[in-house]
């Protein structure tokens, strides 16, 4: 199971999640924790470290496919994952964009420090 992963933090808060990244201080440095709101369609979050600044990325469960997505729904060119290893899995070999949400610039990187609390 994921819940024993050394990526996965379970209920770990935003606030704790984004302190042990910015404690790493490696760009790429990861985890994926449960979503605060507690919400079936987005249960959990994937927090990544990229030059000094988490960026939380909603992970949403599809029902219809019973797999995840990332970010928000809508997407052209969605990709999708059966399960939370195989976002992890497939991010540490392809880039990951990162956007910003205050001012929209666009990043890439590799998932590649996880992390635990």
């Amino acid at each position: 199971m994921f819940q024993e992963k050394e990526w996965f933090a379970g209920n770990c808060n935003r606030k704790t999640a984004e302190d042990l990244l910015l404690q790493i201080n490696k760009d790429g440095a990861f985890l994926i924790r449960r979503s605060s709101a507690q919400n079936a369609r987005q249960p959990y979050t994937l927090a990544v470290l990229y030059r000094q600044k988490v960026y939380n990325i909603p992970i949403r469960f599809l029902e219809e496919t019973r797999g995840y997505a990332l970010g928000k729904e809508g997407k052209k060119n969605e990709e999708f994952f059966s399960s939370l290893q195989e976002i992890i899995s497939h991010h540490k070999n392809n880039q990951l964009l990162l956007i910003d949400s205050k001012s929209q610039a666009k990043h890439t990187t590799y998932l590649t420090h996880p992390a635990h609390p």
